[in-house]
């Protein structure tokens, strides 16, 4: 028995599953819009050091709705992305509070906008940080 076709599977599975957690953060578009038939509108964005615009990993984004009492926490990948399902379909996007934290860092700005008028249209965030 030859193990190179062996290696070669498995090599295959390892380098798979490498790429598999950079799409985890899920900005695709194409995936945004299959969650807004589902799930309502969509959240996706990212965390950004304002200094040389450099990704941050590791920022709490915490996004409730209106009217809810539990809040949607999730965490910024390595390239400092993240994304967060839609409320339903009946919830109003802007109804959505969002808050950026990271602690030894100062948040400078956040900002929101929707891609478009749709009402089942994403909206994207961008957490702007210092380091204290």
């Amino acid at each position: 028995m030859k193990p190179f076709p062996a290696l070669f599977v498995l090599t295959a599975i390892c380098a798979m599953a490498a790429v598999s957690p950079a799409r985890a953060g899920g900005s695709d578009i194409e995936a945004s819009d299959a969650d807004a038939k589902e799930h309502g509108p969509p959240f996706f964005g990212e965390a950004l050091l304002v200094k040389g615009m450099k990704p941050l990993a590791g920022v709490t984004i915490r996004a409730k709705l209106k009217g809810q009492l539990l809040p949607v926490i999730t965490e910024t990948t390595d390239e400092g992305r993240f994304s967060i399902r839609g409320f339903g379909k009946k919830a109003n996007p802007d109804d959505v509070e969002i808050t950026c934290k990271r602690n030894g860092y100062k948040l400078l700005d956040l900002s929101r906008r929707r891609v478009s008028k749709a009402a089942d249209a994403a909206t994207v965030i961008e957490c702007l940080f210092e380091k204290q």
